[in-house]
């Protein structure tokens, strides 16, 4: 008999289920205390936090709360996120985009971030457990359709990169191609493919792709262990950069000007990182599975060689990060000078550290632990202004950096040049999720934060907005309008003698009492009664008497029509408010109806309880009236005695 084993028979044993996944990093997530401004911060501002905690901040926010929206994107785990206008997802065959300016208000994703409908997804919801300060990643999720999708000739999605103007998009896929395509029409431009003739091989998987500043050309690299650089006008790779001892799985583009040529500062040099410029500095980076990053001059117009320097991690690189210089963003005045304000540093994610290198000299500033349970898989940063003058009088710089993992922790560590000097990246706010995570992503004005999950879910976190204090401009009408006819309409008089008419509301009637107005007095009564309102109820019946029309209303009734009027009747018959015009509507039923006594078990019932309740309040009425004929009887005895 033949030894061969099935594949299924010679496989490792079953992962970890979640339970023991969230048993093993429940403690971990315990054992590291939040900085209480930061934890505070991101619970209020964006619902990222134990639940516990984003609850107690936020309970007494009503008005522009943080929202929270989760979907199923497909069955395959998602494989990148990119959110800069719009979301793009990379997950199974197909790349999903969801909201942008091209869909507008059409997009059901951006129509629940804006709480433009009421069922949203429950912010402190989903399978629960046995922690209470886990998130769930998966549990209640929405139903929400992609607004475009991008096609990848069949091979699963890999990796998907938008362009700074969010016109192309640049998608890597399992086969071992890039697909360019419209961000507009969905159309694919163009596809590029390696071969084994330019030092990779045929249907090697590409793990990542970036566009460089000038948007013609595009970096990719993959599982053949090249880094290949395309321009979009041609179909060859325009230089392939050979160095790598595994697969790469991460590049970058690293945009900087010399120290002379940096004349803007402030909040308005931003812009100048969004435009296609020639006279940037551009380095590539690279990070593989062989440890290693490498750092390729692709400015050079000759063929030698074009790698800088080599970084070792130490572990397998995951992830890259660029931290860009302050002077070629923006800054606080009266800030503290650092060394390193002016040239941008790379991080690496590789196991279970972060390693921050300067991409020029190729040192290595500093190592850090994350404490992380598993492999980091992904990095995103935070660099934004809190100027929202809640918390503080001036505006504050957050420059953090954001994790997460297969253990499913979301940590966030601050990353401002003073920590990086003092050798240390403190950790500030975390969050656990039930599921790992593959892909993080923030939008372009740091707004909303895209997390991936290998369930194919996607996690949206969505800032809370704050009221604007600017007046709105007001629109001029357009003329031949109605509203351009009532043009100052509503303009107040300067003139003391001028004599301002107001303008008298048209007071709303209600239904009945517009059934009254066209003499339908059965019809007013049916209505009145179903509003529950004894007050309204009496007024209607009082209305009708003036009218001698309660004979009408009261008339040609079946037994649930004359239901109402009697359950109404037996309630409210004892009270002194209404007894004087409810014994006038009994006997106009009894007169009515006297002749349909046996005709009906429920009418019969009901007349039977309107005769019980007249009863009992007779029979109280009289010992009441005993009761005052024996106080009248002492009270005039002991006026006789005095």
């Amino acid at each position: 008999m033949s030894t061969y084993k099935s594949t299924s028979r010679l496989s490792a044993p079953l992962p970890s289920k979640t339970s023991t996944v969230q048993s093993t990093t429940s403690s971990l997530s315990k054992s590291l205390e939040s900085h209480p401004e930061e934890a505070k911060w991101w619970a209020k501002n964006y619902g990222i936090g134990p639940r516990k905690q984003v609850k107690q901040y936020t309970q007494n926010i009503d008005a522009f709360k943080y929202r929270k929206l989760g979907f199923k994107v497909g069955s395959f785990p998602v494989e990148d996120v990119d959110f800069g206008e719009a979301l793009l997802v990379a997950c199974g065959p197909r790349v999903s985009l969801y909201g942008g300016r091209a869909a507008g208000m059409t997009s059901e994703f951006n129509r629940r971030l804006d709480g433009k409908k009421e069922k949203m997804v429950d912010l402190f919801g989903g399978k629960g457990g046995a922690d209470d300060d886990e998130e769930d990643g998966g549990g209640k999720l929405d139903d929400i359709s992609a607004d475009r999708q991008f096609s990848t000739g069949g091979h699963l999605a890999t990796t998907v990169c938008n362009r700074s103007d969010k016109r192309l998009v640049a998608v890597g896929t399992e086969g071992g191609t890039i697909r360019l395509c419209d961000a507009n029409s969905r159309a694919t431009l163009r596809s590029f493919s390696s071969s084994k003739n330019d030092g990779g091989g045929d249907r090697k998987s590409v793990r990542d792709v970036c566009w460089m500043r000038d948007g013609k050309r595009i970096v990719a690299g993959g599982d053949d262990g090249v880094v290949r650089v395309w321009n979009v006008g041609s179909e060859d790779a325009e230089f392939s950069l050979v160095g790598h001892g595994d697969s790469v799985r991460c590049v970058g583009v690293i945009s900087y000007k010399a120290e002379g040529e940096v004349k803007k500062k402030g909040p308005k040099g931003l812009k100048a990182n969004n435009a296609f410029q020639s006279d940037w500095n551009q380095l590539l980076v690279s990070g593989s599975y062989d440890h290693t990053i490498r750092t390729w001059d692709v400015s050079s117009t000759s063929h030698g060689e074009r790698c800088t320097s080599v970084m070792n991690h130490g572990d397998p690189v995951q992830a890259l990060l660029i931290l860009p210089p302050l002077q070629n963003t923006y800054g606080l005045q009266n800030a503290p000078k650092t060394k390193y304000d002016n040239i941008p540093l790379l991080v690496s994610a590789g196991g279970t550290t972060l390693k921050i290198w300067n991409p020029f000299t190729g040192t290595c500033i500093g190592t850090y632990a994350t404490k992380h349970a598993k492999t980091i898989t992904c990095l995103c940063l935070l660099d934004m202004f809190d100027d929202f003058g809640e918390d503080s009088a001036t505006p504050q710089r957050k420059r953090q950096i954001v994790t997460g993992g297969l253990d499913g922790l979301l940590r966030i560590h601050s990353a401002t040049p003073q920590d990086i000097v003092s050798g240390s990246l403190p950790f500030l706010h975390g969050m656990q999720f039930t599921n790992p995570i593959s892909a993080l992503s923030f939008s372009q004005d740091m707004s909303r934060l895209a997390i991936g999950f290998i369930t194919g879910t996607v996690m949206v976190h969505q800032r809370r907005k704050f009221p604007n204090t600017q007046p709105e401009k007001r629109r001029e009408p357009k003329p031949g309008t109605y509203s351009y006819f009532m043009r100052g309409g509503h303009e107040k008089t300067h003139d003391p003698d001028d004599y301002l008419l107001p303008q008298q509301k048209k007071q709303k009637l209600s239904e009945y009492d517009n059934l009254l107005r066209k003499f339908r007095y059965g019809a007013a009564l049916d209505k009145v009664l179903e509003t529950r309102q004894p007050q309204n109820v009496i007024a209607v019946i009082e209305e009708l008497g003036k009218r001698r029309g309660l004979s009408i209303a009261l008339s040609n009734r079946d037994e649930e029509s004359l239901e109402s009027i009697l359950s109404f009747t037996i309630r409210f018959i004892d009270n002194p408010q209404y007894t004087s015009y409810l014994i006038g509507v009994v006997h106009m039923l009894i007169d009515i109806y006297g002749f349909a006594v046996g005709q009906s078990a429920l009418v019969d019932e009901l007349f039977a309880k309107l005769k019980a309740k007249v009863g009992t309040e007779c029979a109280v009425q009289k010992n009441l009236l005993r009761l005052l004929g024996q106080i009248d009887f002492v009270m005039a005895g002991a006026e006789m005695e005095k």
